[in-house]
């Protein structure tokens, strides 16, 4: 955990965009899932959870989407996160203001009780996870019966990468190193285009029908998928967004 703290402190530190990815949350919200999860629940009363929060675009940009076309509200915000937000991020600006945790989710159980959130959020952060099923077990613990779960990571087989195994290369999104990002791709010029980016320090590459899979076996039924970034089929992004309810035991 040490050397992983450290490493996502300096990338926080030197990257004033890193973990302020930007989301198409009006699609997310549309999705027929996301729907049918704002009729069955309080809107007033909302209870919730982003799991690695980062600078807090996501969280911000979905208080203020449901807040100003739902009218829904909440009563509790909770963030987790291995490296501390900042004053001055974009959190301060969400209310109610989120109550901050910062530890790992690698491993370790959340601090929180059974059934506590209506809607947990966790955005690029399983592809930075040793053990997978550990972290979306305990998702699965804290989320209502009647909850949603949202989770977005890189997309292995995104229409681009597909291309990229055909000639041989590195697909986007997957890092062999932690000093550069250019390691496998081809042609050149591609790695000249990379040359300015850091390693984020994923360490795991999924495809839809994986992500799917892993999320059934820690007790989800996969509701919908999500176009994180925008665009007409979801499956076939770059970033890949799936909607989640919790299964019956």
């Amino acid at each position: 955990m040490q050397v992983g703290a450290a490493f996502y402190e300096r990338l926080h530190a030197q990257g004033a965009e890193y973990g302020r990815n930007r989301y198409d949350v009006a699609r997310l919200i549309a999705a027929p899932a996301f729907q049918s999860w704002l009729r069955r629940v309080d809107k007033l009363q909302l209870r919730s959870l982003d799991v690695g929060c980062g600078k807090g675009q996501f969280l911000f940009d979905l208080v203020q989407t449901l807040r100003d076309r739902h009218g829904a509200n909440f009563s509790y915000i909770a963030v987790v996160d291995l490296v501390k937000v900042v004053k001055g991020s974009l959190l301060d600006s969400v209310s109610p203001a989120p109550e901050f945790f910062q530890q790992s989710v690698d491993g370790q159980e959340l601090p929180f009780v059974d059934a506590q959130f209506d809607f947990v959020s966790c955005n690029h952060v399983l592809e930075h996870v040793f053990q997978t099923e550990h972290l979306l077990r305990e998702i699965r613990r804290i989320t209502k019966p009647d909850g949603l779960v949202v989770i977005s990571v890189p997309n292995c087989a995104a229409l681009i990468n597909r291309l990229c195994f055909l000639v041989g290369g590195q697909p986007l999104g997957s890092e062999v190193g932690t000093e550069s990002i250019t390691y496998g791709f081809w042609p050149r010029f591609l790695q000249n285009r990379l040359q300015p980016y850091d390693p984020s320090g994923h360490i795991r590459d999924f495809t839809p029908r994986g992500l799917s899979d892993l999320a059934r076996a820690c007790g989800f039924r996969p509701a919908g998928w999500w176009a994180q970034h925008g665009g007409m089929v979801a499956t076939w992004m770059r970033n890949i967004g799936i909607l989640l309810e919790p299964q019956s035991p």
